[in-house]
């Protein structure tokens, strides 16, 4: 067969190191151009950015810093007083929530300092609720009025006599049981218990008068207040002094906590504005003008003059990359690229303080002065940005190469240049579930505990708009080194996976090999043996069951008890099965010995076993019975063959003998020499089958004794052939030798061995193709001697190797040629009991014999 260099071992080792060098390259490629915002934005555009001005990357982090600026100045107006911050400014919670205008003024009575708020929410978070502790009690008046009490207080009250509980007639409930309910929450509002139902009437005051008609634990949202409002201790204090409050305390503490959270979230955007691009910091200009106000907002002090705007706009116009927007959008004007007016318009337009008279101007110095944002993301694109495309095409290109390496793997997996069968690899044999689960354990494995965590922190960094990258090369490589690594891992495991289930598909057998078709015959087994199993299970669905009784429960009593007994009842079960099966095994493995007369001991079995067991007993017994009676019809057979074979050659000896006298005659007449001839042919043909039959039968019967030596299996060989030269010549046969140089020692019963030789040679020459050649080969491994003869057979061999073997088996179907179909049988059973191997195959119309003896050395002998 040409060798198939395409799947040679060599080969799959080259696509596999291909493989994972693809995987590294689009890896790491695809790495470094997704790790950056600006590379990531840049592949997908139809023309480039030279510069990173003109990159669209540029007008995001503009576009950005404007809508950071514009709620920065709408901020303001929160925080600062005739334009510096003032953290004494009133903030009116209500009015704020309801996005009223921003006076400063308390006007819903529910005002905080601008200072209390701002550290308020430095601790909300951590703010505990001391309703748990010390709840609210909330106490209805005559007039519909409420009054908020600690419990702490309202207890003390009572305790003091300045309150007491008005309890209906026949009502045992004490005060101290009320004041307990009252603690635990147990009087609400809707419930039926609430103070004033059915036991209380109400609660007087010190003067025994009515004070409040009943009164209940709150059940509202509250929490702790570090800070006070304006005009008051505490909300509840609030609520109590102001009508406007007074049994809203649930909506105060609401309103307090939305306002704190987004007062943060305003007073971030307003310390952005002024911190991040003050005049200096930042190569990013602006200028808002209120129209209407005619005020200036700008972060440059000589662009402040209200009255040079429009000299301002051109000279910001001349700076570098710009947009100016005002109320119409035909005033829009701008150089970056690729902006769309009627966003910008409506983004400074819906954040800013203004919604007609504004303008707003924001540039960028594209000389780069100052070492900002901009500056960094300029350096980094001058020096990567240019390349970005070509990475992203080697990352596909590494890609798609892999892809090609994947499928050339799969279309020779399993396969080898030398032949067409099927290999596997020791992991294919495993289950395919388990093998699957590892793959992916051990993918996991990694990816969650090692460094895969550390690449996604790195991800996180890298998106933030405002994040700066000035030393990104410095940063970036070492998580792409490990997503490189990650990745070549990555391919590793999958390599393994997918080709072991590539292979597991061509040879039938990932179902076949699967815990899942185990799973299914199981339950098939079960289920066609259910009538010898359903003890079994019943006794193991009750076990189960009395172990989760106790588990669940938590019992210790009879449930515990029937357990113990349970597990008593399995260990004896279980030490009697084991001393059954041993049982069986031993009388099985006995009777297989040859002990046919042994009878397993039943004694102390299970039903089902004893069953077992005396079918064994009986099947002993029947085969001593065939044994005895094979052994008869043997002895039979053989005395009948000898009986028969020596009745046959007297008188065949004396039909030979007067064949040999007629020969000397000298008859003149043909016809007589030709009856002569066929007389001794047919005369021969029969003493050979008789020796045949004779000799079977002595190897048949054991009645044969080997008288073994060291041999040269050489000498042995030439011997045969030479014997058998002139049949060859006889039919045209030309016999092709390959012999070695060194000596072939085995150790062998010459005669018996040549009988072999003889048989194979004249095998050859009856069977043989006339005018063909017949190869005879003799190897010398390390522990071997190899001798093997074939040839082309003249008959078509529709025929098996192992029926040649067989006794009267012939492969000239038609039996036109002599032989009695004995010689490989007995040339089989000869090398057999000489400790060799002799081995037939059949191909077409080729036959090839091989005969396999030990090789010994020259100083050493073998006993047989």
């Amino acid at each position: 067969m040409k060798s198939k260099w395409y799947r040679s071992k060599g080969m799959k080792f080259v696509l596999i190191i291909l493989a994972h060098i693809f995987v590294i390259t689009a890896t790491t490629g695809g790495l470094w151009v997704t790790a950056y915002p600006i590379f990531r934005q840049e592949i997908f555009e139809g023309k480039p950015a030279k510069k990173y001005e003109d990159s669209r990357n540029f007008n995001t982090q503009m576009k950005d810093y404007t809508t950071q600026v514009v709620n920065g100045i709408s901020a303001r107006k929160y925080f600062e007083t005739e334009g510096k911050f003032d953290p004494n400014k009133i903030v009116d919670i209500e009015a704020y929530d309801q996005k009223k205008k921003y006076t400063g003024r308390n006007e819903s009575g529910l005002a905080y300092r601008l200072k209390d708020l701002l550290k308020w929410n430095d601790t909300m978070d951590s703010t505990k609720d001391t309703n748990a502790e010390n709840p609210i009690i909330v106490c209805r008046k005559k007039d519909g009025s409420y009054h908020y009490y600690r419990y702490s207080k309202f207890a003390a009250l009572v305790n003091a006599k300045k309150l007491k509980f008005i309890l209906n007639a026949g009502s045992e409930t004490s005060t101290e049981e009320i004041l307990s309910s009252l603690k635990a929450g147990n009087y609400g509002y809707d419930s039926e218990n609430y103070v004033g139902g059915s036991e209380i009437r109400g609660i007087q005051g010190s003067n025994n008068e009515l004070k409040y008609v009943d009164c209940w634990s709150y059940d509202g949202y509250s929490m702790e207040e570090p800070y006070a409002p304006v005009g008051a201790d505490s909300l509840m204090n609030l609520a109590n002094k102001d009508s406007r409050w007074n049994g809203r305390l649930n909506d105060a503490y609401n309103l307090v906590t939305s306002v704190v959270d987004s007062l943060s979230e305003r007073y971030s955007e307003y310390q952005n504005t002024n911190e991040d691009i003050e005049e200096g910091d930042s190569n990013f200009y602006y200028i808002y003008a209120d129209m209407k106000a005619g005020t200036i907002y700008t972060n440059q002090k000589r662009l402040e003059n209200f009255q040079e705007l429009d000299n301002n706009l051109k000279l910001l116009r001349k700076t570098g990359k710009y947009v100016i927007v005002k109320s119409k959008l035909k005033d829009f004007k701008t150089n970056l690229r690729s902006e769309i007016a009627e966003a910008w318009r409506d983004e400074i337009k819906n954040t800013g303080i203004q919604k007609k008279d504004f303008a707003f101007a924001a540039c960028v110095n594209t000389n780069y002065p100052i070492a900002d944002h901009f500056y960094s993301e300029n350096q980094l694109y001058e020096k990567y940005g240019s390349g970005i495309r070509g990475i992203c095409m080697l990352s596909v290109i590494a890609f798609a190469l892999f892809v090609i390496c994947v499928i050339w793997l799969t279309a020779i997996a399993g396969r080898r240049a030398e032949d067409e069968e099927m290999h596997l690899a020791g992991f294919d044999r495993w289950k395919t579930e388990i093998a699957a689960v590892l793959i992916i354990g051990l993918w996991v494995t990694v990816a969650v505990v090692g460094n895969f965590v550390y690449f996604d922190d790195y991800l996180q960094k890298t998106k933030g708009t405002f994040y700066s990258q000035a030393d990104y090369v410095k940063n970036a490589i070492p998580y792409i080194i490990v997503g490189g690594i990650f990745g070549s891992y990555t391919c590793s495991m999958f390599l393994i996976g997918f080709l072991s289930f590539v292979r597991r598909i061509k040879a039938h057998i990932v179902w076949k090999n699967s815990l899942s078709r185990m799973f299914c015959h199981l339950v098939r087994d079960i289920a066609q043996n259910m009538s010898s199993l359903w003890r079994n299970i019943m006794v193991f669905v009750l076990f189960v069951v009395l172990h989760w009784i106790v588990m669940i429960t938590d019992t210790y009593g009879f449930p515990l008890f029937m357990m113990l007994l349970a597990e008593l009842a399995v260990f004896v079960y279980l030490v009697y099965d084991g001393i059954g099966r041993a049982k069986i095994k031993d009388g099985v493995k006995k009777i297989a010995a040859g002990e046919l007369d042994y009878k397993v001991p039943t004694e102390g079995m299970f039903s089902s076993q004893k069953e077992v067991a005396e079918g064994i007993n009986s099947v002993g017994a029947g085969l001593e019975v065939a044994v005895e009676a094979s052994i008869k019809n043997e002895r039979l057979k053989t005395n009948l063959i000898t009986n028969v074979s020596h009745d046959i050659k007297t008188p065949l000896t004396s039909i030979i003998n007067y064949v040999n006298l007629l020969k000397n005659e000298n008859f003149d007449d043909p016809r007589i020499q030709r009856y002569i001839e066929v007389l001794e042919q047919k005369s021969m043909r029969l003493k050979t089958l008789t020796e045949d039959v004779v000799e079977a039968s002595k190897i048949t019967s054991g009645n044969i004794k080997l008288e073994c030596m060291k041999l040269d299996f050489t000498e042995l060989v030439l011997q045969t052939s030479a014997e058998y030269e002139e049949k060859f010549e006889e039919r045209n046969l030309t016999e092709i030798q390959h012999l070695p140089k060194e000596k072939a020692l085995v150790y062998i019963d010459g005669r018996r061995t040549w009988r072999i030789l003889a048989n194979l040679y004249n095998n050859a020459a009856k069977y043989a193709m006339t005018g063909s050649r017949i190869y005879t080969d003799l190897k010398v491994t390390e522990g071997a001697v190899i001798f093997s003869i074939k040839n082309i057979s003249e008959q078509p061999l529709n025929i098996n190797a192992d029926q040649l073997t067989e006794r009267f088996i012939r492969g000239d179907i038609s039996r036109s040629t002599e032989g009695s179909g004995l010689g490989l049988s007995i040339a089989q059973t000869l090398t057999e009991m000489q400790k060799g191997k002799f081995e037939l195959y059949l191909d077409g119309d080729l036959f090839k014999a091989t005969v396999t003896f030990p090789k010994v050395q020259e100083e050493q002998s073998t006993q047989i």
